[in-house]
């Protein structure tokens, strides 16, 4: 069995792979957004970090709202969330999805602009929740949105201003929410599918350098989604999740992510054997 050699932290899977497998390759494990975090006590010995909720029935959540009213039950949402996860003895982390910019879906009633002032005032107040708790908060960088009418149009004919869009997508705003943020306890969560769907903005022969410079600041990285997605062809378009080393992802990133100093999570579970295969690559990297 593969030792994990060189991790500065124990390397975690998603709960899918269930407790037996998780405790047969000493992994640990996050309750994502599409799991009841009361519903998690058979994890709770490997349980470290949670995924805040981002959508509440048909509605994206927004503390970066410039409606008042929903900005503020959008952080009670959030800080509800983290108050029921923080039951569980080993979590340290939240993850947290950015607010939108702008989201025009017909469902979206209420919160559909969102200020960069507000998200940092958001985020502060969650953060300062989380404190008290002793939890560290994670910011995820968001997908682009290759909706179904735009998911074969050529990069340079989509034009991206009036889209649906989440701060903190390109490397340079989601880094500098975290520097505006300066808070001890809020650092970055990279997910390294969603980097892909970004970098399929831009040509071929700059997406490598897209996807790399979201590890520009590494001291700022500390957790990671870590996934494989396709830099190449149009399935990367999409948060493909797919296994460590089956996508296009230069393997130099994931070199990279093995040896941050952040939380690892893979974030997808297909089979033990596609599991053993990725363990096999991270030992090699």
């Amino acid at each position: 069995m593969t030792k994990y050699t060189e991790l500065k932290h124990q390397l975690g899977v998603t709960a899918k792979a269930g407790v037996e497998t998780l405790n047969r390759f000493e992994l640990n494990t996050e309750a994502s957004m599409a799991e009841d975090i009361d519903e998690m006590a058979d994890y709770s010995e490997v349980l470290v970090s949670a995924h805040a909720p981002a959508i509440v029935g048909d509605m994206r959540l927004n503390i970066a709202s410039t409606d008042d009213g929903f900005q503020k039950r959008s952080i009670e949402v959030i800080v509800d969330y983290i108050d029921r996860a923080a039951g569980y003895p080993n979590v340290k982390q939240i993850n947290m999805h950015f607010a939108p910019k702008h989201w025009n879906g017909l469902s979206q009633s209420e919160g559909r602009e969102g200020t960069y002032d507000l998200l940092i005032e958001g985020i502060r107040e969650v953060a300062e929740f989380c404190d008290g708790h002793d939890i560290e908060l994670v910011l995820e960088n968001n997908n682009s949105y290759w909706t179904d009418d735009i998911i074969d149009t050529p990069h340079n004919q989509v034009d991206w201003s009036e889209r649906n869009e989440y701060f903190g997508m390109s490397p340079e705003q989601w880094q500098q929410v975290a520097v505006d943020v300066d808070r001890h306890n809020v650092g970055l969560c990279l997910d390294s599918s969603h980097v892909v769907t970004y970098a399929h903005r831009f040509p071929e022969d700059r997406r490598e350098e897209r996807v790399l410079a979201f590890l520009s600041r590494p001291e700022l990285i500390r957790h990671v989604h870590w996934n494989d997605n396709y830099l190449y062809d149009g399935r990367g378009r999409t948060d493909s999740h797919a296994p460590l080393n089956k996508g296009t992802l230069p393997t130099e990133m994931h070199r990279r992510i093995k040896y941050l100093d952040a939380t690892l999570l893979m974030e997808h579970f297909y089979d033990v054997e596609t599991l053993e295969e990725e363990l096999a690559f991270i030992d090699s990297l």
